[in-house]
């Protein structure tokens, strides 16, 4: 799934210098986006002209964090839609954490995949580990959104935000989570992906929205000229900026 443009620049409270080049090619250095909030600007623009969304009440708009939330941001605003946030954690290898065997998410739902037994993720392991990312994304939720528990999903419009599909693992928790709880349409979207993510993720979602599959797919970071961590304070703020809009 592929799209190009040149999107204009964001002049929301958190200006951007918003720069789209050409999709990755292999082997390529050149970034194509400036950081987190060129990208949701471009993903912005494509999303404003829609088909599915343009026939929807203004949707909410579920960011998954930390690196999903500065996305997530622009397009809320394009959208005219609700800023929040869709907690799902990867569930890691044993030993190796940078690999997902998996992934849960705030409302129960666990997604495994087909690897995750040849990493040696047995049901002893993945048992600690799903409890110990549920006790996570308990701590988070009420550090993002004091107070209030989940937003109520039910008949709404939901787009699923994320920086960038490696294995798809969180994504695919998302998905699954908000077809259960009756979001429609469901929309995933992201700057970058792998491409066989993306294909397998068309499956959950009623449209998939990814403006730059490389081939080969390194990393989501490669995308980025700033990939600098996303930190929980920021978090915070960007979710009250976009409560306290106008």
């Amino acid at each position: 799934m592929q799209t190009s443009i040149r999107p204009r620049r964001y002049d929301g409270t958190i200006p951007v210098a918003c720069r789209a080049r050409p999709r990755v090619l292999a082997m390529s250095a050149v970034a194509s986006f400036l950081d987190r909030a060129a990208a949701g600007n471009a993903l912005a623009e494509v999303l404003a002209t829609h088909a599915l969304l343009s026939r929807c009440a203004p949707p909410l708009v579920l960011a998954i964090p930390r690196g999903g939330v500065p996305v997530a941001l622009p397009i809320a605003r394009q959208l005219n839609g609700t800023l929040d946030v869709l907690l799902a954690h990867k569930l890691r290898a044993p030993h190796q954490a940078e690999l997902a065997v998996g992934a849960v998410d705030e409302f129960g739902g666990i997604f495994l995949a087909d690897h995750a037994l040849s990493l040696g993720a047995t049901g002893t392991y993945l048992s600690h580990e799903s409890a110990r990312q549920r006790a996570l994304i308990q701590q988070r939720r009420q550090a993002y959104t004091p107070g209030r528990g989940a937003p109520h999903v039910a008949g709404r419009p939901v787009v699923i935000v994320d920086d960038g599909i490696a294995t798809g693992a969180t994504m695919t928790a998302a998905l699954r989570a908000m077809r259960r709880l009756g979001a429609t349409p469901l929309v995933a979207c992201a700057p970058v992906g792998a491409r066989d993510a993306i294909a397998r993720l068309s499956a959950l979602a009623d449209a998939v929205v990814c403006l730059e599959t490389p081939q080969p797919f390194y990393a989501v970071s490669v995308a980025y000229s700033d990939f600098v961590q996303t930190d929980d304070a920021t978090v915070i703020a960007l979710l009250a900026m976009a409560a306290d809009r106008p």
